[in-house]
């Protein structure tokens, strides 16, 4: 993707209202956000790193539109991002990602997931002493978070995750998510949306994992699998139900991985789950090739999708790829950006500064940059490149 493709972040960030009052601005709000943006895109860590860094740098003063003779020391930055609106900060940001998004020419699969997942800053405490928790919703093959929302204090991520829906359009997208959100009222809210879902099931809702362990179960445990499995095959004939199974192997890192994933329509007359069309068992079989251990995870999960639309392997890479969340978001803000070594913990500072980061992983996502940590130094060199990404 091109530079010249993607919306002007710059000019995007100008749209956030200022919460100060006129008399007494001396630095623009939006430069300021661009300055946190560039600073972290070279490798800064935090609003004082970057308040410092910049004063070494007076090029970035007029490239980014400050009009004061120095850019703003750390103590500016603390006063202005605890008093932001957080809302209309995150709800910019989400907009300059779908419009960058819309406007770009990335490839991407039919089936275009998109995982939620919370994360809690590690070393936050804002003044009602607890850490703060973010939701997020990122894009499976692209790697890119397009919203958050912070968790409250007396909620969890049940109803915020209702609202991370209506933050951007879902319709098209297949949303994934861990089991706490295998919940009717959630996946009802993903239907409405135009959306679909492909969720794990685990034993917080008793009744539908029991149904689905039963149904995977063997008929007779003393028979030979083939034997079993040609029983399970025959019972899906008798009642037109559709059944397919499908099998990827991974050698990598000493391990020899083995993932089966079997979907099954036998239930979806039998059970009043919102849209549900199929259920599935994905197997995860580990051999330790140097010692010889093997270790065997057993999950089992619903989905939307009908098998016309998602064939057994195109669930088993929606399951696969939900983990991008952790992959290519929370590790790298915790590891590359040091997220949870943060000492900030006032007010919605945290969740500014995270909203920041994910910003700058977007830009870099944006231009094709896949090693984030060789991106960072590269811009390090040379600040004007990362001011060139977001003009």
């Amino acid at each position: 993707m091109t530079r010249t493709s993607s919306c002007q972040l710059v000019d995007m960030l100008a749209e956030v209202s200022d919460p100060r009052k006129k008399k007494g601005r001396r630095h623009p709000l939006a430069a300021m956000l661009a300055l946190t943006v560039v600073g972290l895109l070279c490798g800064q860590r935090s609003y004082t790193q970057i308040a410092k860094w910049a004063r070494l740098h007076p090029c970035l003063r007029n490239a980014l539109g400050f009009t004061a003779k120095q850019t703003p020391a750390a103590s500016t930055f603390h006063y202005l991002y605890r008093r932001l609106d957080i809302d209309t900060v995150e709800k910019t940001l989400t907009q300059w990602t779908t419009q960058t998004l819309a406007s770009s020419h990335i490839s991407t699969s039919d089936l275009k997931g998109l995982a939620i997942d919370g994360k809690t800053l590690g070393n936050s405490h804002p003044e009602d002493a607890r850490r703060t928790h973010l939701l997020a919703a990122v894009f499976h093959e692209l790697g890119i978070p397009i919203a958050a929302c912070a968790v409250g204090e007396k909620t969890n991520e049940i109803p915020v995750s209702i609202e991370l829906l209506k933050a951007f359009d879902v319709a098209g997208l297949v949303i994934t998510t861990d089991a706490l959100l295998t919940q009717r009222k959630f996946c009802q809210q993903i239907l409405d949306r135009q959306a679909d879902y492909c969720l794990p099931v685990k034993a917080n809702q008793k009744q539908l994992f029991e149904d689905i362990q039963t149904l995977f179960e063997p008929l007779d445990e003393t028979d030979p699998p083939e034997v079993n499995q040609r029983r399970f095959e025959n019972l899906h004939a008798e009642n037109g139900a559709h059944l397919q199974t499908y099998t990827d192997t991974e050698d990598a890192k000493g391990r020899m991985t083995t993932r089966t994933l079997t979907a099954s329509t036998l239930l979806t007359e039998h059970t009043h789950w919102p849209g549900l069309q199929q259920v599935y068992q994905y197997t995860t079989q580990q051999k330790c090739k140097r010692t010889g251990r093997v270790k065997c995870h057993v999950q089992y999960g619903i989905t939307s999708l009908t098998p016309e639309r998602a064939a057994a392997a195109d669930l088993l890479k929606l399951r696969r790829e939900h983990w991008t969340i952790e992959n290519k978001l929370h590790w790298v803000r915790d590891t590359v950006f040091q997220e949870d070594a943060s000492c900030v913990r006032t007010g919605v500072i945290p969740q500014v500064m995270a909203a920041m980061r994910n910003t700058a992983l977007s830009v870099l996502r944006f231009t094709g940059h896949t090693k984030i940590t060789d991106a960072l130094q590269l811009l390090a060199s040379e600040p004007k490149l990362a001011v060139n990404l977001i003009k």
